[in-house]
This record gives C-alpha cells, sequence and structure tokens, in this order.
C-alpha cells in the first residue's frame, strides 16, 4: 500500500527539521543509545510541541503527550530519566541550525530601513526558577524569587528571528553580555538603557555599524554643532550643554553633534580616556511637550531626526517577541529543580517558536496578498492551538488518518491567520511606512 503524502505545512516542516537530522544529531549527542524503549522523533516534537496540552507545561504532561503521539505507553521514571544533559546538548545543536536557517531566509527592509543589511534590536527577560536553582542561577529579589535565569537575546528584524541568546543567572547586568565585533558591519543596532555604555557605542562605530539608543535622563553631553539652523531668533546651542538649553527650545526637532568622554577598557595596565562625537536628535512629542532624545552615528544625510524616532520603535519587535515566548509557547513553565532539565525545557521552547516562524511564512506564501496581514503574536496564539493536532503527524510516518487531520488544520489556519480587521497595520509596516500620521504611536512604543 502506497504511503499518503504529507501536506504542505508537513512537507515545510520536514524540510527544516527531517527526521534524519533529528536522528544524526540524538546519535552524536549520545541522546539514542537506548532507542528501543524511547522513539526518539516522538520524544523531540513532543518537547517542541507537547506545550499545547493542558494548561501547565508539566513532565507528566509531556510524558502523556508523548504516549499519545508515538502510540504507546512509558513508565514515568523511563520517561523522566531521558532528560539528561545529553538532550540539554542534543537541542542547543538543532536549535542553532535552526537559527542559521533563519537568518539565511531574512527578506530585505523597506522604507528607513531599506539603507541597512538588518536592523538588530538586543534586550533580556527573566525567567523564574525552582529554588534548588538558587546556587546555579541566583535572582536579584530573593525575598520572593530566589532563583531566576535571564535569557539575552539578539534578535534580527530582517530575519523576524533571533540571531543569537545567552543564559545567565538574574544578577548578570545586560551590557557586559552583549558583545559586538566585525558582524554588526551595515547592521543597525538598537538597544534600551540597560545597555547605555559609550565604550559599546565605540566599538559599534569602529566595526562599521550602526545604533540608536536613547539617551540617559543623567546624560548632560556637550554641545558642539548644529546639523539644521532656524530661521528668526532661535536658541543658540554650540558650546552650551544640553540641560542649558532643553527647557527653552520651541522647535518641533533637535539635531545637532555632541562630545562624550569615557574610559576605554584597560590595556597593558594602563586605563585611558576618549572623546567621541555623536549625533543627538530629539523629536517633540505633541502631547507632553517635550523632546524624546537619541544618541545615533547614523548622518543626517541618511535619515532624519522624525525617521530616527520611527526606526527605533522597531526596538519593540524583541519585546513582542518575549511576550509571546513567555505567553504561547510557555517558557516560563519550569517543572523542574535540575538545571540540564531547564535548559532543555527552555531550548525546546525557542525550537517551538523557530517552527512556528517557519510555517507562518510558509501560510504567508499562500495568503499571497492578504499575508501583511497575518501578525505575529495571532499567529502564535494560532499555532499553540494547532500543536496537539501536529505532533501525531510528525512523530509517526504519516499515515492516511493523520494527513486528513493536518489538511483541516491547514484549512482552519489559512482562514483564522488574517486578521479581520484590514486597516490594522502591523508595527514592522508602520515602521517601514513613511507616514507622518502614525509617528505618535511610534514614539509612544519606543
Amino acid at each position: 500500500m502506497a504511503r499518503s503524502k504529507g501536506t504542505a505545512l508537513h512537507g515545510e516542516v520536514t524540510r527544516v527539521l527531517p527526521r534524519s537530522l533529528i536522528v544524526v544529531t540524538a546519535r552524536e549527542a549520545g541522546v539514542s543509545q537506548r532507542q528501543r524503549k524511547v522513539n526518539v522523533p516522538a520524544f523531540f516534537w513532543t518537547l517542541v510541541l507537547g506545550f499545547g496540552s493542558g494548561r501547565q507545561r508539566t513532565l507528566a504532561g509531556l510524558r502523556r503527550a508523548y504516549e499519545m503521539a508515538a502510540g504507546h505507553t512509558l513508565a514515568p521514571s523511563a520517561f523522566h530519566g531521558r532528560f539528561t544533559e545529553a538532550v540539554a546538548r542534543w537541542l542547543r545543536v538543532i536549535l542553532g541550525q535552526l537559527l542559521a536557517r533563519t537568518c539565511e531566509s531574512a527578506r530585505p527592509l523597506a522604507g528607513p530601513l531599506s539603507s541597512f543589511r538588518d536592523v538588530v534590536a538586543t534586550d533580556s527577560t527573566v525567567i523564574r526558577l525552582h529554588d534548588l536553582l538558587a546556587g546555579a542561577f541566583p535572582a536579584c529579589r530573593t525575598n520572593h524569587t530566589k532563583a531566576a535565569l535571564k535569557m539575552h537575546a539578539v534578535y534580527s528584524v530582517a530575519a523576524a528571528g533571533l540571531r543569537s541568546l545567552k543564559l545567565t543567572a538574574e544578577r548578570v547586568h545586560d551590557g557586559p553580555v552583549f558583545q559586538v565585533g566585525k558582524w554588526v558591519k551595515d547592521r543597525l543596532l538598537l538597544f534600551d538603557l540597560g545597555y547605555f555604555r559609550y565604550q559599546l557605542m565605540s566599538c559599534i562605530a569602529r566595526n562599521g555599524g550602526f545604533f540608536v539608543v536613547r539617551l540617559k535622563k543623567n546624560a548632560d553631553p556637550e554641545i558642539v554643532g548644529v546639523h539644521r539652523r532656524w530661521r528668526g531668533r532661535s536658541v543658540p546651542l554650540v558650546g552650551r550643554r544640553l540641560s542649558e538649553v532643553l527647557s527653552r527650545l520651541q522647535r518641533e526637532e533637535l539635531d545637532v553633534e555632541v562630545a562624550v568622554r569615557f574610559k576605554n577598557r584597560v590595556y597593558g595596565g594602563v586605563r585611558r580616556s576618549a572623546t567621541m562625537r555623536l549625533r543627538l536628535v530629539g523629536v517633540r512629542d505633541t502631547q507632553t511637550g517635550t523632546h524624546h532624545l537619541y544618541l545615533t552615528n547614523i548622518p543626517p544625510e541618511r535619515l532624519s531626526p522624525s525617521e530616527i524616532a520611527q526606526v527605533y520603535a522597531a526596538r519593540w519587535l524583541i519585546e513582542l517577541y518575549f511576550r509571546q515566548l513567555k505567553g504561547q509557547f510557555r517558557a516560563e513553565d519550569m517543572p523542574s529543580g535540575k538545571r540540564h532539565i531547564v535548559e532543555a525545557l527552555l531550548t525546546a521552547a525557542l525550537i517551538s517558536f523557530a517552527v512556528s516562524r517557519t510555517l507562518m511564512k510558509a501560510i504567508q506564501a499562500r495568503l499571497r496578498d492578504l499575508s501583511h496581514r497575518v501578525s505575529d503574536e495571532r499567529w502564535s496564539r494560532l499555532f499553540a492551538e494547532a500543536a496537539r493536532d501536529l505532533l501525531p503527524a510528525l512523530a509517526r510516518p504519516l499515515a492516511r488518518g493523520a494527513r486528513v487531520l493536518l489538511i483541516h488544520v491547514e484549512r482552519m489556519l489559512l482562514h483564522e491567520a488574517v486578521d479581520p480587521n484590514a486597516g490594522r497595520r502591523l508595527l514592522l509596516r508602520r515602521v517601514e511606512t513613511r507616514s507622518q500620521f502614525e509617528l505618535r504611536y511610534l514614539r509612544a512604543a519606543a
């Protein structure tokens, strides 16, 4: 009897994560030494898609999801015993390959973002853990949480996914974890005040990259140049500190050059001071009357002050990523006090997110002219609901009954993925569109 062919969704997932890749990487990591008891592909897809079973992600719930997908029962001890350090290592290898493929499928950016090779946002999020992990991941506020990890993520806007990530304890500060090098060339980096360091800005500029960051409230740089002249009796700026002129400004936009002094890292036992010139732009908020201030090294002829504020709103995309990861993909459900189990479950959630984005791109290609109405958050909710139906079809060779179910799932996704509000525009499209009408929303989001 001929084997039934899979659907488009099934083919897209197996193209990105073929069964052979799962089995080979498991063997290399030392996971599949006792394959007769646990089916490795079924175990993998249970970790990746089993979060959709039950209200919370638990090891018992994952075991039951595995039994439904694999078609045989398993003792709790046999299933829990599979969660080893080798499994965490195995999942990290697969995640690394997925992220590399995601970056390869990056799409060209439009509008004010089109002149950059990519736009990269970096930030971190905290995940609370079992108290038994307080030694490995000490938390900051031990009066209510003794253990918590911090996930430092670098998000690619063009690829709509992670570029890299690091896991540390919550007590580790964001700034020193983020490292830049030659990879930032021709890319625009967006980061918040947690990464505000002049040394970082200088390193980005030396490597041919660009950045935009909000100005710290206690920063008071000296103005050494003006990029835009105003008619009439405008406030003189050159040679003055920002605090001396900011409250007197009535102009809608501020575009000046400032000089900042900072200390470099210690080299040869000596720590030297350095001076750097940066572009300071400000955009007036029509509601509050105050200026939103940004530091950047993007030249004035490349982006105007309003476009700088417009571009910085794209940093909110990484916040949306964290919200979906914790909400729909249950990255915060850590039902164990063992470090390697926590790392395995978190990595599985990241793989789930990457798989969901792969399917979203396939659905958008099928929708064609309606693809712009598929929002990330709406899709994440749909994928979470469909995960339990996708699990048995991916865990075992596709049978006819599973294929029929997949056809129904695909029809549902094609129908429900389109936002019924045709006038609602996604954040990235707002950033890429130079619409003055929407700038107020973008500044508020930034």
